[in-house]
């Protein structure tokens, strides 16, 4: 490959999961398989950060935020940049020299003493824990960091997840929901050292599947 590559955190994420999956897909354009994608997520996603917004043009956090965890902590308040960076032919980068491109949509970011944290809105069925929230999504918020600070943003060294997840209904269909904040540290290294990990894997053959890959054992079954 000698053109410049794009990945972003999610491709990054299927290369931890398995490194044969991430080559397919992008050397051979071949995608695992996926069944119907719920648009609920897509739709509460859309309505956090229209919720957000508003406090965002009255320069606070929103009550539930008005936390110690929170204490000296502001949305970042260029809603002109910050809709940039959520859209996906505009997203947030971080840029190697030789064209190699991350790239991200940021849900939101949030600012304390003049440095920057990375904060993803996050929908579950239930509530979470730290130790499932830092599995799953640790790198994307390493991911994030690099890439504020390839656009000259100091980030704080964490960023937040904020959960929801379904609580009860109540008259009208009106859904309470349980809200969790988790802090997770990030580390803009660790984020670099994967991106160039993947990039270089691209530039070699087929690599093996990772032992527990359901998707490489299914088809491996298949062919016997």
């Amino acid at each position: 490959m000698t053109q410049s590559i794009t990945l972003s955190p999610s491709a990054l994420s299927l290369f931890k999961n398995c490194p044969r999956c991430f080559w397919l897909e992008k050397v051979k354009n071949i995608k695992r398989p996926r069944g119907i994608f719920p648009s609920l997520p897509g739709g509460m996603d859309r309505v956090i950060k229209t919720y957000f917004d508003t406090f965002r043009t009255q320069r606070t956090l929103p009550p539930e935020l008005r936390i110690e965890a929170f204490k000296g902590i502001y949305l970042y308040d260029d809603q002109t940049q910050l809709g940039r960076w959520r859209a996906w032919r505009t997203g947030l980068q971080y840029r190697e020299d030789d064209g190699s491109i991350l790239s991200g949509m940021l849900d939101d970011l949030l600012v304390k003493d003049g440095v920057y944290v990375p904060f993803d809105y996050k929908t579950k069925g239930s509530p979470t824990n730290e130790e499932d929230a830092t599995r799953y999504y640790q790198t994307q918020l390493d991911c994030y960091a690099l890439m504020l600070e390839g656009n000259g943003l100091q980030t704080a060294g964490y960023g937040f997840l904020l959960y929801y997840s379904p609580r009860e209904v109540g008259e009208r269909g009106q859904v309470s929901f349980e809200i969790q904040p988790i802090r997770i540290a990030t580390d803009t290294e660790r984020a670099k050292f994967l991106f160039h990990e993947a990039l270089s894997l691209l530039t070699g053959p087929a690599p093996k599947s990772a032992p527990d890959c359901e998707y490489c054992n299914w088809l491996e079954k298949f062919r016997k």
